[in-house]
């Protein structure tokens, strides 16, 4: 799935509350496995990675730069999750005016 892609244009978005959740961490070493393979470069993980995560100490350890991360509160769970910022590549895909139509929509269901 990877291989088509240029990893000079590629972003990837780490989103995981704790930053450990096996299959989240999994294909995130795939990503990151890829990208060096290109890049040679350690440091490359902190250019094309961004997190989002309640824990900034495993986020910064996999590599990602501190100002790369968008953090969410730690008891956010379950499906309020959406509503914090895990919802960042749901926003991007939709763009924000429709992700704001969302939030309102589950607002209004709450």
């Amino acid at each position: 799935m990877l291989a088509p892609l240029n990893p000079e244009k590629v972003l990837f978005i780490v989103s995981s509350k704790t930053f450990t959740t096996t299959e989240t961490m999994t294909n995130a070493n795939t990503a990151t496995q890829w990208l060096l393979k290109s890049a040679n470069d350690q440091s490359a993980i902190a250019k094309y990675f961004v997190a989002v995560s309640a824990n900034i100490k495993n986020s910064t350890e996999f590599g990602i730069h501190p100002d790369n991360i968008f953090s969410m509160w730690d008891w956010v769970g379950g499906r309020f999750s959406l509503w914090s910022a895990i919802g960042l590549p749901i926003a991007l895909d939709l763009g924000f005016d429709k992700f704001i139509e969302l939030l309102e929509g589950a607002n209004d269901i709450d």
